[in-house]
């Protein structure tokens, strides 16, 4: 038994490293030209304009979730919703969830790719707030 679980490993893990190894590609509109995608890094999919963006990929602690999008074009993204951030005061584990509205901007279009490499998150007050975007898998 111990073989047949080493082997459907490696075939898991083979299979993973190919899939890793393509990348994602571009989505291309019908006249040719390339649409930006963002990357969902709760699935590490790209992605065009998703209703939910976990903004902290890294420990999760920012999302934003609702969103409607106003535009997605080559160059910039922008929406609004509803911002989720766990308050880690006076750990992250002993903290807080707080809410509230806010404007979605994503841009820095990377190439090659063509995904948006930086979101923006404003409150109603207009203060920004600057997060870089991983590239999908």
């Amino acid at each position: 038994m111990k073989n047949i679980r080493s082997t459907a490993r490696l075939g898991v893990t083979m299979a993973a490293l190919a899939v890793g190894a393509v990348g994602f590609a571009p989505v291309v509109s019908a006249d040719g030209t390339a649409t930006p995608v963002v990357n969902d890094c709760t699935s590490y999919h790209a992605v065009i304009e998703p209703s939910r963006l976990l903004i902290a990929c890294g420990d999760g602690t920012v999302t934003v979730k609702d969103i409607t999008w106003t535009s997605w074009g080559p160059d910039t993204a922008e929406g609004d919703g509803t911002e989720y951030r766990v308050v880690c005061s006076p750990s992250c584990a002993g903290g807080h969830e707080e809410n509230k509205p806010t404007h979605i901007t994503l841009r820095k279009v990377s190439e090659p790719g063509d995904y948006f490499g930086e979101v923006v998150i404003s409150d109603l007050n207009g203060n920004p707030e600057t997060w870089p975007m991983t590239a999908p898998h």
